[in-house]
């Protein structure tokens, strides 16, 4: 029961209402439980087996079911306060020509409390949000004997990282993942400008001169000469079909293992003045018109250095990323791996099976989703001392983590405090590495 509040003295109502300060937490986990589990769910929506003849599995829909009892019990008792997830889920046997639906538990999966916690095994813990690089296009520059060339780092929410460097030589060199570089124009001609003229038409006429030079150092004239290529320098060294290596380079870039994610798409058009509407910013693929603006830009601040990179420390080059966005990277490795276990039960199993049961392992997912809450840098037991210490971890930020920076590779620029923050982030609330800067004195 709620007693009713008592003011002893004259009582004056606040010009404005009390922010909700973890609203942000909430606001993130309850995404993921009402639409990011569901996308997860629709990207994994269908199976076959290796060979395609055998089996065709579908998950159709899901539901969370809630505990019988809160998070006080939870406590108490010493268990989670979690919730389970179930799939309905339907496997056509093409050998029998039969179909069967069938509901079957997934996972259990921890619920946040009101006040934007975790019960895990009895003790309440903290998901502190990461303040990490935002996805996108960033223009950096190198001193190439005393001159300054610029360059460009493509980072996805998913896949490969592409580095593009300008040299002295005139040319432009693109790295994936760090390995041997190669000329941009094979990049180019594998996403879909084949020929030499379709390449320089492509380009505006103010910078045609410049992918000119380019196309003068490329040696491959076809577009399977441009796959081969980087698949030789992808696989150090190893040469394969024409076929093999574009089907290998069509997989590196597609839907299902490469993700701008609309954050990235977002920040990507508006810099380059392009929609900003629902449709564009849906495109989380790569595509050759977003290689063509980057390559422009590189030309633009090779001809004019002062325009100056990114300032990769600034806030605008950096996003908060919360629980929600977290945990649902980890849900996708999980189901990527249920995924490869489903395939591999295909094609072993007896070709009479008719139940899904029968075919999927959970275990993958479960086990994500336990080290995430248990293991993961970010998940750490609430500080309890009081109501501020239990507010300010829920608003502490952290650079650490996952997909974020090390200790053993942090540098004095990262461990400052950038003027961009001076008015939007407390340094004191910076989490990330205070407890390892005796030099730095906020």
């Amino acid at each position: 029961m709620i007693l009713p509040k008592k003011y002893f003295s004259r009582f004056k109502p606040a010009l404005s209402p009390f922010p909700n300060l973890i609203e942000t937490q909430i606001a993130s986990y309850d995404s993921l439980l009402k639409t990011g589990f569901g996308n997860v769910l629709k990207e994994f929506a269908s199976f076959k087996d290796y060979s395609g003849k055998k089996f065709d599995l579908e998950f159709l829909s899901f539901t969370l079911d809630k505990p019988n009892f809160n998070e006080h019990h939870a406590r108490e008792n010493r268990i989670s306060y979690e919730g389970q997830i179930k799939v309905r889920t339907r496997l056509f046997n093409k050998t029998l020509n039969t179909s069967k639906e069938q509901e079957i538990f997934l996972t259990n999966i921890p619920l946040m409390t009101d006040h934007g916690s975790f019960v895990i095994n009895g003790v309440e813990r903290v998901i502190v949000p990461q303040l990490a690089r935002s996805y996108g296009a960033f223009f950096i520059v190198e001193d190439i004997k005393g001159k300054p060339y610029f360059g460009a780092k493509i980072i996805p929410a998913r896949g490969v990282w592409i580095e593009i460097q300008s040299d002295d030589d005139n040319n432009v060199y693109v790295r994936i993942d760090k390995k041997r570089r190669f000329g941009v124009a094979a990049l180019l001609r594998v996403f879909g400008l084949k020929t030499n003229d379709q390449i320089v038409s492509a380009f505006s006429k103010e910078y045609r001169e410049d992918i000119k030079q380019c196309l003068e150092h490329d040696k491959n004239q076809t577009v399977a000469e441009a796959h081969v290529e980087i698949h030789k320098r992808l696989r150090d060294g190893e040469v394969a079909p024409p076929e093999h290596a574009k089907e290998f380079l069509d997989a590196l870039f597609s839907a299902e293992r490469y993700d701008l994610s609309t954050v990235g798409r977002f920040r990507f058009n508006r810099r380059f003045n392009k929609s900003l509407d629902a449709k564009e910013v849906a495109k989380r693929v790569l595509t050759a018109d977003d290689l063509v603006n980057i390559l422009e830009h590189i030309f633009k601040l090779n001809r004019n250095p002062e325009i100056g990179p990114d300032d990769i420390d600034h806030l605008g080059q950096r996003r908060a990323r919360y629980v929600g966005e977290l945990l649902e990277q980890r849900i996708r490795v999980g189901m990527t791996q249920i995924k490869r276990n489903i395939q591999d039960r295909m094609s072993t199993i007896d070709i009479d099976t008719t139940l899904p049961i029968n075919v999927i392992n959970q275990r993958p997912l479960q086990a994500r989703i336990a080290e995430f809450f248990t293991r993961n840098q970010l998940s750490q037991f609430m500080s309890q001392d009081n109501v501020l210490y239990e507010l300010e971890h829920l608003r502490t930020l952290s650079a650490l983590g996952p997909g974020g920076l090390s200790r053993e590779r942090a540098g004095f620029e990262v461990r400052d405090v950038h003027p961009s923050h001076y008015g939007r982030v407390c340094p004191l609330a910076l989490g990330c590495l205070r407890a390892h800067q005796p030099s730095r004195h906020y």
